[in-house]
């Protein structure tokens, strides 16, 4: 496929008028025929309808062509464009779970990338117990996630106290278990949750399971359930439980920053402060 000939047609199409787009590709308008004639060949169809006193027009293969040709330009220009950016930019390969991505992650990275905007930064979420093996892999440069306890890799840990989450319109249903809404897979803060609210003699069950942490924010979203997040991983339009639902205190974790020996740069050496700095609690 000749990718001049695919402009031209495409110019053709707007314009109507091979001497219009004769200027526009600085050619000379028989040029701009042989290249339409060229790809009408190839495809073995008409695209274009025109003869001597009538007025240019699309035929129907050549309407059907043309939202082809203008894909195929656009993932050209994709492809290319994709090339110069990674050559051009210093990539950081940053591993985080789902929640983290969700809320302190946002604004770490608009204050890291506003001091390194040649730094090409991919996101990979997963839980952090499978963070911690994919950065022993070499798969990912850096982690932040739920502390994975004593690592050579590790730069950082922080406490975080743990919240009750839940919608802004959330009321407990008269009478019942208070609702709850966890991962399915169970490698989530449930432990926390029901330790708490056992100690304190208050009933609840699990209402509402999702295998997807999104899956989950959109339960409590919902107003259908309450769940349990570190402080710092609670953002809009999610807020801490009001002190009127009278729930138990429930314990911490710790947030933590681990990266490669290999990826010891400038650039991770400033993103490990920034996003240190977003972990820590000041309440």
């Amino acid at each position: 496929m000749d990718f001049n000939a695919l402009k031209t047609f495409v110019l053709a199409a707007e314009d109507l008028n091979f001497t219009t787009v004769a200027e526009r590709r600085h050619t000379v308008q028989s040029a701009v025929s042989a290249q339409i004639r060229k790809l009408e060949a190839l495809v073995g169809e008409t695209l274009l309808q025109r003869g001597r006193g009538e007025r240019m027009q699309l035929t129907p293969a050549g309407e059907t062509f043309l939202v082809y040709a203008r894909r195929l330009l656009a993932l050209a220009e994709e492809a290319v464009e994709t090339l110069h950016t990674a050559n051009a930019h210093h990539v950081v390969r940053l591993g985080t779970t789902m929640t983290l991505a969700l809320s302190v992650l946002t604004g770490a990275l608009s204050t890291f990338a506003a001091r390194h905007r040649h730094v090409q930064i991919q996101i990979q979420c997963d839980r952090s117990d499978a963070l911690l093996a994919r950065l022993e892999q070499g798969e990912i440069d850096v982690a932040f996630m739920m502390d994975q306890g004593r690592h050579l890799g590790r730069a950082f840990v922080h406490s975080q106290p743990l919240v009750w989450v839940c919608a802004p319109d959330f009321s407990v249903p008269g009478g019942g278990p208070l609702p709850l809404a966890f991962l399915t897979d169970g490698r989530d803060l449930r432990r926390y949750a029901l330790k708490a609210l056992d100690d304190a003699g208050r009933q609840a069950q699990i209402s509402h399971l999702s295998p997807h942490p999104v899956g989950v924010r959109a339960l409590v979203q919902s107003g259908l359930a309450l769940t349990v997040m570190p402080y710092l991983a609670v953002s809009p339009p999610l807020i801490v439980a009001p002190d009127e639902l009278t729930l138990p205190s429930l314990g911490s974790v710790a947030l933590a920053g681990y990266r490669t020996q290999a990826a010891m740069t400038p650039e991770t050496d400033d993103l490990m402060a920034v996003l240190e700095k977003a972990s820590i609690w000041y309440g």
